[in-house]
């Protein structure tokens, strides 16, 4: 009996097992956005550019009305505006969702926003996820508003 009871146990605790984790994300490495692709692929317009943390001042993300903007292995990625998230100066959004990422801009709690000229900036974190909701990049930095 007690064989019986010790072997119904077991089988209910492998019935009760959890499915296995999702694999691991791939990970996203922006790269700087330079002169060149600005002027190459027409990327003007007013809108919010965010600069890593430790990375320099090169932006890695232009974030505008309509779309984010990243480089991804030399080649630009559009990744259209989640047009139902927040706004943030200069008509930029705090969400992008593309085919296979999802962008989110957002400024970091407690920061205050400076002035200099007609450019804003913000303390903020970029996060870049596939559409699984897993991160494949995160970073601390400035988010640069500007109208042109």
């Amino acid at each position: 009996m007690r064989g019986i009871a010790l072997g119904l146990v077991l089988l209910l605790a492998a019935c009760g097992s959890p499915p296995p984790p999702p694999p691991p994300a791939s990970t996203v490495q922006p790269e700087p956005i330079t002169y060149p692709d600005i002027k190459d692929n027409e990327l003007y317009g007013a809108g919010c550019n965010f600069a890593a943390d430790g990375g320099g001042m090169s932006a890695i993300v232009l974030a505008q009305e309509k779309e984010a903007i990243l480089k991804v292995k030399g080649k630009i990625v559009r990744i259209p505006a989640d047009k139902k998230s927040q706004i943030l100066p200069e008509t930029a959004r705090t969400r992008y969702i593309g085919p296979g990422n999802i962008v989110i801009l957002a400024p970091l709690p407690g920061a205050e926003p400076s002035e200099n000229g007609v450019i804003r900036s913000l303390a903020a974190s970029l996060t870049i996820m596939d559409l699984q909701g897993r991160i494949q990049f995160f970073s601390k930095g400035q988010l640069q508003c500007k109208p042109m």
